[in-house]
C-alpha cells in the first residue's frame, strides 16, 4: 500500500476532508457528484482525476484494514508519512471517532454478499418449566425460547423466535464455547 498524500490549504479543510473521505467509505452521503466536487475542491484536484480516485481507493482500504484490524496504529501511520504529525493524529482521531459507523458499514457489506443472511443485533431467551400438555398431565420438559433481533440486507428489522429443549441448548453452549475459547 501507498503513501496517502492529503494536501489542503487549512487545518478546516483538512479536517472536512477526513470527513468527506469517511462519508464516503459509509456512504452517509449518497456518492453524487456534488459531494465527489467539494471534496475535489478542498483537495485541488478534478473531481474526475485519476488522482481523487487513486486517494479515495487508497483512504478506503487502508481505512477498512485498521477497522478489521489487519493494520495497527503504527502502520496505519506509516502510511501517513507525507503528512505532518499533527494531521497524521487527526486522521487517526477520526477514524476512531467513526469507527462504529465503518465497522457497521463493514458488517452490513458482508451481509449483504453473504446472500442477505440475517445479522443477529441482540437476543432475548426465556426458559420455562413445561408442567403438562392437553394431551399429557404428566409431562415434564424445560424449554427455552430465543428471540433473535435480526437485521436484513436491506437493513430492515425482524425478529426471528424459535424455542429448544434442554439438549439442543446444552449443544448451542458447547457450540459457542469452542467458538469462543
Amino acid at each position: 500500500m501507498h503513501d496517502i498524500i492529503i494536501k489542503t490549504s487549512s487545518e478546516q479543510d483538512f479536517t472536512e476532508v477526513i470527513f468527506l473521505l469517511i462519508d464516503y467509505i459509509v456512504e452517509l452521503l449518497p456518492r453524487t457528484q456534488r459531494s465527489r466536487e467539494r471534496l475535489a475542491n478542498l483537495l485541488g484536484q478534478s473531481s474526475t482525476s485519476d488522482e481523487l480516485k487513486h486517494t479515495l481507493k487508497l483512504f478506503e482500504n487502508l481505512v477498512r484494514k485498521y477497522c478489521l484490524g489487519e493494520v495497527d496504529e503504527m502502520r496505519f501511520r506509516s502510511h501517513l508519512s507525507q503528512l505532518p504529525p499533527n494531521r497524521a493524529d487527526r486522521v487517526l482521531e477520526i477514524v476512531n471517532l467513526r469507527r462504529p459507523e465503518i465497522a457497521q458499514r463493514l458488517i452490513d457489506e458482508v451481509n449483504r454478499r453473504e446472500g442477505g443472511v440475517p445479522l443477529v443485533e441482540s437476543f432475548d431467551w426465556n426458559v420455562s418449566w413445561i408442567m403438562g400438555s392437553s394431551s399429557l398431565a404428566s409431562m415434564r420438559k424445560q424449554l427455552c425460547t430465543v428471540t433473535l433481533a435480526c437485521r436484513d440486507s436491506d437493513s430492515k428489522s425482524r425478529a426471528i423466535n424459535f424455542e429448544m429443549g434442554r439438549d439442543q441448548v446444552e449443544e448451542v453452549i458447547s457450540q459457542l464455547e469452542t467458538v469462543v475459547g
